[in-house]
């Protein structure tokens, strides 16, 4: 049987990307793997939108979350979190166990914050050194304005935090012109990578912050990150870095926007077949969503627990559900990273298959046929 994912991330890793990384590995502090690197840190500040440099890291997505909590902020220090699902409130446990006061502007999950929130968080905590956003918050699908949050705080010098690590390439994010300090991404996602890079952009403000902080912080420190620039601060995931190198090739063929277009049109052909299927979309407007994932309430009587499982045993495809209150009710179909059209269609093809065994009534090809649709009809 073979195995799929349909997550959003891990993501399924290109064949070209894996071959990349299953090279000879070669050692950190050679001439060779300083080539590497040399091609690799002019490769991704266009890709955040910035002109200052971008440092990799071996580590996970919440590493990186942790790191700029570590480096930006001392103990005591009042920080805003923007929080409207799992991985803002990821962003609150964080602070909290670094010591920060932690004032949260809160909206329901499966919608996105709306930035006078933040403006009026911030007039009654003139105080705060940071704001800790997530761009796109994969536990539901919502995207927030990150570039309105950005704007309010351009003037001042509070310093605004976005966890990109899904967001980033799907969704534009020019750091330098929205006025973002700290820009955090990962590699199991957009990149198309196996999970263990992380990515921290850092703007003139931040850094200001970063010498100013006092919290401890040693492996996951910026100065030695600066320091050591443009070489890795400590033993790099190699195998990684070549496939980094190659994901960056493989961006740079298909281009930054056919590559949001095709998650644009996988994002709209998953809503409109899990519609047709009976689903209920969790994102509804005027709230944005996000391209990396589409969510969806079940059909009545429909356990998404058990949908996932047969999906999984039966089909070969790993799918998630919901999170926290929404476990047994939700599910999240990613579509992120080298996923096409096809994709899209075996997919559906396992879910309505897997429906069908569990009962739910509907004409077989309903969502198949609703994504191939949408691709014949409006994807130019």
């Amino acid at each position: 049987m073979k195995l799929r994912l349909a997550t959003p991330g891990p993501t399924e890793v290109p064949q070209r990307l894996l071959l990349a990384g299953a090279r000879e590995i070669i050692h950190h502090r050679s001439s060779e793997m300083e080539a590497l690197i040399h091609e690799i840190n002019e490769g991704l500040p266009p890709l955040f939108g910035t002109t200052h440099p971008v440092y990799t890291i071996a580590t996970s997505g919440t590493g990186a979350m942790e790191a700029a909590v570590a480096n930006c902020f001392s103990p005591g220090d009042e920080v805003l979190v923007v929080s409207n699902g799992y991985f803002g409130e990821r962003f609150q446990a964080i602070c909290r166990s670094y010591g920060l006061t932690v004032h949260v502007v809160e909206s329901e999950w499966g919608t996105s914050t709306d930035p006078r929130q933040v403006a009026d968080a911030y007039a009654r905590h003139p105080g705060i050194r940071g704001v800790l956003a997530v761009y796109s918050e994969t536990s539901t699908g919502a995207l927030n304005d990150v570039e309105a949050i950005g704007r309010i705080f351009r003037d001042t010098d509070v310093i605004v935090v976005v966890d990109a690590i899904s967001g980033l390439l799907v969704h534009p994010l020019p750091m330098d012109e929205w006025g973002l300090d700290v820009v955090l991404a990962a590699s199991h996602k957009g990149f198309m990578l196996p999970p263990g890079l992380a990515f921290i952009a850092l703007s003139d403000k931040a850094w200001t912050a970063v010498d100013a902080a006092s919290g401890p912080s040693y492996y996951w420190s910026f100065e030695r990150l600066r320091h050591f620039y443009p070489m890795s601060s400590s033993s790099p995931a190699v195998s990684l870095l070549l496939g980094l190198y190659e994901s960056l090739k493989v961006l740079a063929e298909e281009g930054l926007p056919a590559f949001r277009e095709r998650h644009a049109a996988l994002g709209l052909a998953a809503e409109r077949g899990l519609t047709e299927l009976g689903f209920t979309t969790f994102v509804q407007a005027p709230h944005r969503r996000s391209h990396v994932i589409t969510s969806a309430l079940a059909p009545e009587g429909i356990d998404t627990s058990q949908l996932l499982k047969t999906l999984s045993t039966e089909h070969g495809l790993t799918m998630t559900g919901g999170q926290a209150h929404l476990k047994g009710k939700l599910i999240r179909v990613g579509h992120v990273g080298a996923a096409d059209a096809l994709d899209l269609c075996a997919v559906f093809g396992a879910l309505e298959m897997s429906l069908l065994g569990l009962g739910h009534r509907f004409t077989p090809g309903t969502g198949v046929g609703a994504v191939i649709r949408t691709f014949h009809e409006e994807v130019k």
